[in-house]
């Protein structure tokens, strides 16, 4: 009589049944799954089989010609026949160990395996037993996960076959599908090396990697053999083709976030050829006849425009690039042309279809309180919010300066400014969980122990998750360890920095740098401050009509603003005179200049009004533009000539000196640098036959006296200089060579310029010049820079050196040289700190919208500990700040190890989870990995790996590092298990004895428990913190069970 089987249990009940009163039986088996875990309810029964043919149904539909997406062929594998959502759960148990390794035995004995070709030429399952019964209809053979209150069990549609005809028909059926091979093929030896994978003794080695995958995998880029079908030729593009392999892998994933998630910022270090990616991103969306705009700054226009035009200089002119160049000052100007043609009053900005914004750090601040639209804010209007999806590529080896918010605003670019853009990704508010990152930042910046360790675990999992879904970020350390020198080209050895101390005046007499400053303290710079000398019954009159206003708002009261000038000023003269006598020289002769002026209108005009102007500085001084007419009437004349005499009086005496120093050549500093100049080129070259050195200085005006103070000079000695500042035009000894920036550059640096060398006369030896050629700029053919003067911001200064600091260097070595002032660099910090420390007074009398210095200017111990490091060593920019960087926190480290492990060993993608090793340690007891498996509730105490744990569990139950630690749990796996790549067979031998080879796990399952009850133990307590806060008690945790915690992977630690 035919029966109705409802349920995967019932079945299981009736195959039980069946072979319990058999002999010898022969079974014929067509199902999707054989589990473990019905393999131990029907193993009492099977010693009386003899034989099973068992095809294996494969469910995986692919369409031909169809590629499995990544995440389906991350998870997909052979053991997925032995797991249902049961037997996950049952493996806290840790009896699947001994139940593989039974099957094993029994198929290798007993059954043939034939696995469907395709997964749509065959449906459902039947189990055919001897011929007199079968079972046919959709059960798996696989144990149903008991079902929850309130939750539908699954109901299955099986019945009984009894009949010998309809029997013969299906053994026939069978068999014709069992000896087509256009059904099927043997897939027995597949399956037993699939079950051997749940029960192998690993080496702690691959265990950890293992781990990895599952933590990291998702993270790692598809690769070069995964990239979109090429119909476009970008493959064959010329500069796809000149990559390095780490580059070409950023370019993959660039692309690949950009076509994603609509944007990516590619923060990777100085000198690892950021701008080549980018060209090669360009080309890509080029060929898909996108329109592409680059917006850089004014001093890069050049750079990029050589790559688009048919130049000498130009390696990839066959590759046609067209893409338009607007710089980032074009953005708020309305009308004239761009320096590449653009009417700027016509342009429609939203036609691009890609944006690329070089230098992207200068979109770090949004600047929305001022009267007229910022840049920022153009660019998110015009450009990103009415174009049509647009999407953008940041390029920047800095895009976090000071907190998240600048990578706040930078990702807002690339998502329209919509918080929400990435909620279908898993993150519901992005400038939450920036400000949530920010706060754990900011505690653990308080903090008195600063390990970075501990900083990335208090980091929600969602801002790791943020930082991989749209930022690349390399440092050298990370692509050299990874990829190897090998397949990136050389970086030079960095010899360490030579610095000098010089006195101002060389007979040691006029201008000492301590004393002068104390003479600048004591100015007044009436000349700034005209408004402190308004009399009292016009003060207001005069600050309501110069106030700066938007909307309702003050932003600016005039005489605020005039007090911060002055101390700016005073400050300038501080840095000029660091920087050389004679930029100090200059300064205090315009600002005499200036004095005279003043005196000569007050001491003309008794009546009527007088018009006193601010002056307009180069980019490299203190910028003031504003305008402001007076009234000589309203003014106290009296007091304010006195004290114009006063600082009048005090420049003249230092003019004085300054010009004895000049004019007597007494200029101690530049005579150490023609010394070092002459030395290095005919004496003791750092590499043979290099005769380049690139001299920076923050002041055009430096500059310009160093390059007429010792060309000719040097020139006489066959070596050719030029000089380079951007203010001016540029200037060089060759009289063959055309004075013109790029014409400089390609003689100074002629292999990374043009990829050819020149004659060695035809050859610039050295540049000197200001900070327009600090960034975006390849100069490796030069092995030397100077630093003659100190930047504000340490970064500028590895800036600088990034230009010969470069990968393919044909340097062996290169060298930074630094001058600082005659005093102890502290006594030096202190007196800068002085003065600035004034101009932060008056700041605070501000309205404190407008902060003139920079966070690097105020922190004193940051600019300290850096320029200390920089006597000592040439450090990379992730090295420079105790603080974090995008570097920091991504997994860069986890997923460069990870990729090339996977390479070597591409059967880990088949192992399943659940399984184990052992190893020797300190600490004895368990490390194990679990993954809740609820990914959408949302802990209390969330963990930086989360949904992945990571506990390490002593002996004895303690914890040894658990939730609120995964990360250094995670190097401690690395540090037990890293290097031993083969199984310890003593170490097994004995876990064997101990358990009964595996079969009783009772100690090591109690360990287990005992992890997940440190989870939850956590939580409880964070809770129990949340029950007056608004919304009450809050715990997601509270009824999660063992069972919702799928073990990864555990280490045995003995």
């Amino acid at each position: 009589m035919n029966e109705v089987i409802s349920s995967n249990d019932q079945l299981i009940a009736k195959m039980n049944e069946v072979l319990q009163a058999r002999k010898g039986s022969k079974i014929n088996i067509i199902n999707d799954k054989l589990t473990l875990s019905v393999f131990g309810e029907l193993s009492k029964n099977l010693k009386n089989v003899d034989k099973i043919n068992f095809i294996i149904r494969n469910t995986n539909y692919v369409p031909q010609g169809h590629e499995l997406p990544r995440e389906f062929e991350i998870r997909q594998s052979d053991t997925d026949l032995f797991f249902n959502s049961y037997d996950i759960i049952q493996k806290n148990k840790l009896q699947h160990f001994s139940k593989a390794k039974s099957m094993y035995n029994f198929i290798q004995k007993h059954v043939n395996v034939h696995k469907t070709k395709e997964a749509d030429k065959i449906a459902g399952n039947i189990i055919m037993i001897d011929d007199e019964i079968a079972i046919h209809g959709t059960s798996s053979l696989e144990i149903s996960r008991k079902t929850k209150r309130g939750e539908l069990a699954p109901i299955h549609f099986n019945s009984t076959i009894t009949e010998k005809a309809q029997l013969d028909k299906l053994q026939k059926m069978f068999q014709t599908v069992w000896n087509n091979k256009e059904y099927t093929e043997d897939y027995k030896k597949q399956l037993l090396q699939s079950l051997k994978y749940v029960y192998k003794d690993y080496s702690p080695e691959f265990l950890y990697y293992f781990t990895l995958k599952e933590l990291f995998g998702n993270q790692l880029d598809n690769g070069l053999d995964r990239f979109e079908k090429d119909k476009t030729g970008f493959r064959k593009s010329i500069i796809w083709n000149s990559l390095y392999e780490f580059q070409k892998d950023a370019v993959v994933s660039a692309i690949q976030k950009i076509n994603k998630y609509n944007g990516c910022i590619i923060a990777d270090s100085v000198g690892l050829g950021k701008t080549f990616e980018a060209l090669a991103v360009i080309k890509y969306f080029e060929l898909r006849e996108d329109n592409v705009l680059v917006l850089c700054p004014a001093k890069l226009y050049d750079n990029w425009d050589s790559f688009k035009n048919p130049y000498i200089d130009n390696a990839f002119v066959k590759d046609n690039f067209n893409y338009k160049i607007l710089c980032h000052t074009d953005l708020t100007r309305t009308k004239g042309y761009s320096r590449s043609g653009i009417d700027l009053s016509r342009i429609k900005w939203s036609h691009f279809d890609l944006v690329v914004i070089d230098e992207s750090h200068n979109f770090r601040n949004r600047n929305e309180n001022i009267e007229h639209i910022s840049r920022y804010m153009k660019l998110m209007n015009d450009v990103i919010k009415k174009g049509h999806g647009t999407k953008v590529l940041m390029l920047s080896a800095t895009p976090v300066n000071n907190s998240l918010i600048d990578l706040k605003n930078q990702i807002s670019i690339i998502t329209a400014d919509k918080d929400h853009a990435l909620e279908e990704a898993g993150i519901s508010s992005i400038s939450n969980l920036l400000r949530k990152s920010q706060k754990e930042i900011n505690d653990w910046l308080k903090g008195e122990e600063r390990t970075k360790n501990a900083l990335l675990d208090k980091l929600p999992a969602e801002f790791y998750k943020l930082l991989e879904m749209l930022t690349i970020s390399r440092s050298r350390k990370h692509i050299t360890g990874y990829y190897g020198n090998q397949n990136i080209g050389k970086f030079p050895d960095k010899l360490p920095p030579k610095t000098y101390h010089p006195e101002i005046d060389s007979q040691k007499r006029l201008l000492k740098f301590d004393e002068t400053n104390e003479v600048l303290e004591s100015l007044k710079l009436a000349v700034y401050s005209p408004m402190s000398y308004i009399r009292s019954e016009y003060k207001e009159y005069y600050r309501r009509k110069y106030q700066t206003v938007h909307g309702d708002r003050v932003l600016f009261y005039h005489e605020n603003r005039e007090q911060i000038t002055a101390r700016l000023h005073r400050f300038n003269l501080f840095k000029r005179l660091e920087s050389s006598v004679f930029a100090f020289a200059e300064t205090i002769r315009r600002l005499i200049a200036r004095i005279d002026d003043y005196i000569e209108a007050l001491s003309r005009s008794k009546s009527g009004e007088v018009q006193l102007e601010g002056e307009e500085y180069t980019e490299e001084e203190v910028v003031l533009n504003y305008k402001y007419e007076i009234k000589v009437e309203h003014l106290i004349a009296a007091d304010f000539l006195e004290d114009l005499y006063y600082d009048k009086k005090i420049l003249e005496d230092l003019y004085s000196d300054v010009l004895k120093i000049l004019n007597d050549k007494r200029d101690a500093k530049l005579k150490k640098l023609e010394e070092l100049i002459i030395d290095k080129i005919i004496e003791t070259p750092y590499n043979p036959g290099n005769r380049k050195m690139l001299i920076f200085s923050a002041f055009a005006d430096t500059a310009n006296y160093l390059y007429n103070s010792i060309a000719q000079e040097l020139s006489q000695h066959g070596i050719n200089v030029a000089c380079i500042t951007g203010s001016s035009e540029p200037r060089t000894t060759m009289k063959k060579v055309r004075s013109e920036f790029n014409t400089i550059l390609r003689h100074f640096s002629p292999k990374s310029k043009l990829g050819q060398d020149l004659p060695r006369q035809e050859q610039i030896d050295v540049v000197i010049a200001t900070d327009c050629i600090s960034e975006g700029q390849n100069l490796q053919d030069c092995d030397t820079v100077i630093n003659y003067d100190i930047q504000w911001n340490p970064v500028v200064l590895i800036q600088r050196f990034g230009r010969i600091d470069r990968i393919g260097s044909q340097n062996k070595q290169i060298a930074m040289i630094n001058f600082f002032p005659n005093m102890a660099l502290n006594d030096y910090l202190q007196l800068e700190q002085r003065v600035k420390g004034k101009m932060m007074a008056v700041n605070l009398t501000a309205t404190g919208d407008e902060d003139f210095l920079s966070p690097e200017m105020n922190d004193f111990i940051f600019r300290k500990k850096q320029l200390e490091k920089l006597q000592e060593e040439v450090i990379e920019i992730d090295e420079l700040n105790d603080n974090i960087s995008l570097t920091d926190l991504n997994m860069n480290d986890y997923l460069y190890e990870l990729s090339g492990y996977i390479k070597n060993h591409p059967e880990i993608n088949k192992i399943p989870r659940g399984v184990y090793s052992v190893a020797q340690g300190d600490k004895k007891g368990c490390l194990f990995c679990f993954k809740y498996q609820k990914e959408k509730a949302k802990p209390t105490k969330e963990s930086s790996l989360y949904p992945y744990y990571i506990m390490y569990i002593g002996k004895d139950g303690q914890v040894y590092y658990g939730n609120g630690n995964a990360r250094e749990a995670l190097k401690e796996f690395r540090k037990i298990a890293y290097g031993k790549d083969k199984p310890e067979p003593v170490l097994f031998k004995a876990f064997n004895k101990r358990t009964k080879n595996a079969e009783d796990m009772s100690f090591y399952s109690r360990l287990l428990n005992k992890a997940i009850e440190a989870i939850q133990g956590d939580e409880d307590k964070i809770a129990e913190t949340t029950i007056f806060d608004f919304g009450g008690y809050n715990n997601d945790f509270a009824n999660a069970s063992s069972d919702d915690f799928e073990l990864i992977s555990f280490l045995v630690v003995e």
